[in-house]
């Protein structure tokens, strides 16, 4: 659900508003290049840099060597930590509070800093939100761009502007698919606005998934699926979750024979792109034992699979990610993982060996 339009209030401070223009702060920028939290007039560390240990990763033996690339910024001995249940890092949670602060399109200006915040969804319907005293930071740098940065990073961070008493804004966009009904469950609500002036502006910088972040997540998660009706039959414990849509060139070339083996032992089918965020919830919300390919259709199981749940992801060997094991060790029972092999047949693509993945479930049963 998203909130009516922010009351336009006066400035607290008598409008003390640099008067420098956006190309002059975007040349002091590329002159002498700084973080926009470098024109915070404060900040706190609310969680520190922690460290994690969990259970190892559920795979076959050997499986781990299969794999021929890490995706994106994934770090080879991360993802090794990681999978195989070492220590590993988390970011500390910081909170910034900004002053005469100017929202315009893509960017946003405090002091001599400006900050572009890119979207591959530009538009909305959306307009100048006028003059705010007060508001808190939905926005970052990666939320425009990725649905599971939304609703990971955004939604979670908005857990903690509530507890301040403020507003939530964010910077023009057009609203990802599922993003009225998250919201709507989780009963969170957000101004989008192509232009705007705050006089105080609270932004978190919250990548880090420390005990912080954990607490708000699974009050947020709690909340979600609290919310989610229960008087609609559920997909039951056994469930294989599809990505769909236009991803289905990441999916295995024998998706269809993976979706029928899996039906065949009980498994029931849910394709997240074709349903509801409330659809989705009531469908995963008794899911005991998931498989699915590894994506971002993923960040749905996190906020509605049922509490102890087990993952199973498939992976292309040539991109492995295992930044879904840090949630569901969150929420969850285990991760685990089977590698996919080249397929000799269509260049760039994978298959899964269906005995493989058949053993991989009675490891996990």
């Amino acid at each position: 659900m998203l909130s009516p339009p922010l009351q336009v209030q006066p400035s607290s401070n008598g409008s003390s508003w640099p008067c420098m223009s956006f190309p002059v702060r975007r040349l002091i920028g590329k002159l002498r290049p700084r973080p926009l939290t470098a024109a915070a007039v404060s900040s706190r560390i609310l969680c520190p840099p922690s460290e994690t240990a969990t259970p190892p990763a559920l795979h076959l033996p050997g499986d781990f060597d299969n794999i021929l690339a890490f995706i994106g910024a994934g770090k080879p001995e991360l993802e090794r930590r990681r999978t195989f249940g070492e220590a590993y890092p988390h970011l500390p949670t910081i909170e910034y509070e900004l002053r005469d602060v100017r929202i315009a399109g893509e960017y946003l200006a405090s002091r001599w800093q400006v900050a572009r915040f890119p979207t591959n969804r530009p538009g909305g319907d959306w307009g100048d939100g006028g003059h705010l005293k007060d508001a808190f930071l939905s926005t970052n740098i990666l939320s425009g761009k990725e649905f599971g940065h939304w609703v990971r990073d955004s939604l979670v961070s908005e857990m903690h502007g509530n507890t301040l008493g403020l507003r939530s804004i964010g910077l023009a966009r057009q609203l990802w698919e599922h993003e009225p009904g998250f919201r709507a469950l989780g009963g969170l609500d957000c101004d989008y606005m192509r232009t705007a002036r705050v006089d105080r502006l609270v932004y978190v910088d919250d990548r880090g998934l420390n005990s912080f972040w954990a607490e708000r997540f699974l009050q947020l998660r709690g909340r979600m699926r609290a919310n989610v009706d229960k008087s609609v039959a559920s997909a039951g414990a056994l469930v294989f979750l599809e990505r769909g849509g236009q991803a289905r060139t990441r999916d295995p070339t024998n998706q269809p024979q993976v979706r029928a083996a899996l039906e065949a032992i009980g498994f029931r089918t849910v394709t997240a792109i074709d349903m509801s965020a409330h659809e989705i919830g009531q469908a995963l919300r008794d899911a005991k034992l998931i498989v699915s390919v590894e994506g971002s259709h993923l960040n749905h199981l996190h906020f509605f699979a049922a509490d102890k749940a087990t993952v199973l992801t498939i992976q292309d060997p040539r991109r492995y990610y295992s930044f879904h094991k840090s949630l569901i060790d969150i929420y969850g029972e285990r991760f685990g993982f089977l590698i996919g092999r080249p397929d000799p047949g269509q260049e760039g693509r994978y298959y899964v060996e269906l005995d493989d993945l058949r053993r991989l479930i009675d490891l996990a049963a």
